[in-house]
């Protein structure tokens, strides 16, 4: 909660989030354009097609790894609390922010989505027609809507369950990339958030050659990556959970022993 209060003083976190906008503002703004032309509103449910495309990933993800870019987020304050409250006790604070501040980011996401376009949506529980047109169609292209609607998703998951597990993933993805960004700053100030950048472009490659796509798990942030069909060698449902869980957890453990067995002296010096 100390680290989400700096939050009203921290520029780095505002220019993130600034630049989410920008960005969501920027992939969407054409869909006004078609519902003016077509005289038909919007489902609100553009959050699970938002990021699809690997560049647009690239773009969403970035803000969230400058957020994080300063783990293990020590100044002043830290020492005292970290004095205060222990190793273990701090450590697991830090971790939970990163886990907090992954969850709030996308839900921010979410409602960007809906807020910028207001305008043009209508609150229905159903896909609706713009979106399961901009599916079968190459009006996303003619109309410079910058997200595509993926057929396979509107056929096999309702609006509310996509929602849910592009959410869920996404959340999960950027957990991970605080987690690595957390850790190897630990060991080598600055290279954890290069870290955090090679994997997500890892999973631009991945998105342009599936058979990388098991060994990214950014990739899977989004239900285009997943296993929707008979066709597709993508990882399955099951897979992913499961990975995902083992490295959550793994990181988590990794973190809480090395900060216990950590020195600080250098932090106090600085």
């Amino acid at each position: 909660m100390q680290n989400i209060r700096k939050w009203k003083s921290d520029y780095r976190v505002w220019i993130a989030l600034l630049l989410a906008a920008i960005i969501v503002h920027s992939l969407t703004k054409g869909l006004g354009e078609f519902v003016e032309q077509t005289g038909v509103k919007s489902s609100p449910w553009i959050f699970p097609f938002l990021y699809m495309r690997y560049y647009n990933k690239l773009l969403l993800f970035f803000p969230l790894i400058l957020i994080f870019c300063n783990a293990p987020f020590f100044d002043q304050n830290q020492l005292y609390v970290l004095a205060r409250a222990g190793k273990r006790k701090w450590c697991a604070g830090q971790l939970l922010y990163i886990f907090t501040t992954s969850a709030l980011y996308f839900a921010y996401i979410f409602l960007l989505s809906i807020i910028l376009n207001l305008r043009y949506i209508t609150f229905t529980s159903e896909w609706g027609k713009v979106i399961n047109t901009l599916a079968k169609t190459r009006a996303s292209l003619n109309y410079g809507i910058e997200f595509s609607a993926e057929e396979n998703v509107i056929r096999l998951f309702s609006p509310m369950s996509a929602v849910w597990f592009t959410f869920l993933f996404s959340w999960i993805s950027g957990v991970i990339l605080g987690l690595i960004t957390f850790f190897l700053n630990m060991r080598i100030r600055g290279t954890g958030s290069f870290a955090a950048s090679c994997l997500l472009v890892f999973s631009a490659v991945a998105a342009k050659d599936t058979k990388f796509l098991p060994f990214s798990p950014i990739s899977w942030s989004t239900l285009n990556s997943l296993h929707l069909s008979e066709r597709d060698r993508k990882p399955a449902y099951g897979y992913v959970c499961s990975v995902y869980t083992v490295i959550t957890i793994a990181l988590f453990l990794i973190i809480l022993l090395m900060v216990k067995k950590h020195n600080f002296d250098q932090e106090l010096k600085e």
